[in-house]
């Protein structure tokens, strides 16, 4: 009952600002269901795989993380663009999702800056997104059915077929083309791997040493900087994914000749490098608010994953998993009984709040540390 005024009063305040030759966008869920609002952002339909994040604050954050790549994001908390548009949060330089699906953006705010500014950088960018839409009623069919493919368009039919956005190779849109040595603090130099990083990983790992960028497809040949361990950075899809084989060979030829260390993607990446399995999750971890266990104390942390690595599939490797989410048993954090390997699902580089994770470069400063002095 109480949704229609609040409809009623966004769609009054778009028709004055001049939108009234595009007042319906629908949102098409691959089993048949459609749901009606308001349109923001490029008039360009999207298309992906649907899912959600549970935060509250970090909206900027959140669409330019490539993580998302292939993805329309549900933001689970109702108010979205209600504060501006800091550029300086933007974890890569341009939006990474296929659409936005929320309850209450500032739509109705057209005259404000900060939602012009927000609204250009998605119509730039050809970003879709939608407003008003019973952002809970969506969460609960996804947590009940798992995720599914849906569009966001501006006429009500679905499409004739719905291709899997997984099977793409989403890691290439979003990784680096060259190599760069970027020099950072301390002794250690690190070969990063991007898989679509996040810029605030990259300041947290010059903050420990200097890193040398290579893209996901990288001829080991073309490394002409003498580097002290392996870094992998987080990114979108499936790890099992048949272009990142090279890279999955790579990591497993040269455990136990070098230190190696990952988060995210990275982290499944070192799984399936050392002989584990990974797994599609019925509807993944996206929000800043996971509890994450050693056994003896929890963390808070954030995710955005959609695959984990399977748990018994470690059984069979040098693999011990030392971090589990307390909700689920989710492997978060792996390392090697033998080599110096360790790994974390989560994004330690992430602080909504709490910085707990952030203890995971602490532990790379340290094992570089043992491994310097036994030269």
């Amino acid at each position: 009952m109480n949704d229609v005024p609040m409809k009623c009063s966004k769609e009054k305040k778009l028709r004055e600002a001049g939108f009234e030759d595009r007042m319906s966008r629908w949102l098409i869920l691959e089993d048949g269901t459609s749901f009606q609002g308001i349109p923001f952002g490029s008039a360009s339909p999207g298309y992906g795989e649907i899912v959600f994040t549970t935060s509250m604050t970090g909206y900027v954050e959140t669409i330019t993380d490539p993580s998302y790549r292939g993805q329309i994001v549900i933001f689970a908390s109702p108010t979205v663009g209600n504060y501006p548009l800091w550029k300086g949060k933007m974890q890569s330089s341009f939006p990474s999702v296929s659409g936005i699906v929320t309850r209450d953006a500032h739509a109705i705010m057209h005259s404000d800056p900060d939602w012009i500014e927000f609204q250009n950088l998605l119509s730039r960018h050809g970003i879709p997104g939608i407003d008003g839409i019973d952002t809970r009623m969506i969460v609960r069919k996804i947590r009940d059915r798992g995720v599914m493919k849906a569009i966001i368009k501006d006429d009500p039919e679905p499409p004739e077929n719905w291709p899997d956005p997984m099977e793409r190779n989403l890691v290439s849109e979003v990784s680096l083309s060259t190599n760069k040595f970027i020099q950072g603090n301390g002794k250690t130099t690190y070969l990063y791997v991007d898989l679509g990083t996040k810029t605030s990983l990259m300041e947290n790992m010059l903050a420990i040493g200097s890193i040398y960028t290579v893209p996901y497809n990288f001829d080991p040949d073309s490394v002409t900087v003498k580097y002290d361990a392996v870094f992998l950075s987080n990114g979108p899809g499936d790890p099992s994914h048949v272009s990142l084989k090279p890279i999955v060979r790579f990591v497993s030829d040269n455990i136990g000749r070098i230190p190696i260390f990952g988060v995210c993607l990275g982290h499944q990446i070192i799984g399936l490098a050392s002989g584990g399995k990974t797994e599609k999750m019925k509807y993944g971890h996206r929000g800043v608010n996971h509890a994450v266990t050693d056994g003896t104390s929890i963390m808070i942390t954030s995710h955005n994953h959609g695959y984990a690595i399977n748990r018994s599939s470690l059984d069979s490797t040098d693999l011990k998993m030392v971090q589990w989410d307390v909700n689920d048993g989710t492997v978060e954090g792996i390392s090697s009984r033998y080599h110096r390997l360790m790994s974390v699902q989560y994004h330690p580089e992430a602080s909504p709040g709490p910085s707990d994770g952030s203890v995971f470069f602490n532990q790379m400063r340290k094992a570089m540390e043992v491994q310097d002095a036994q030269k």
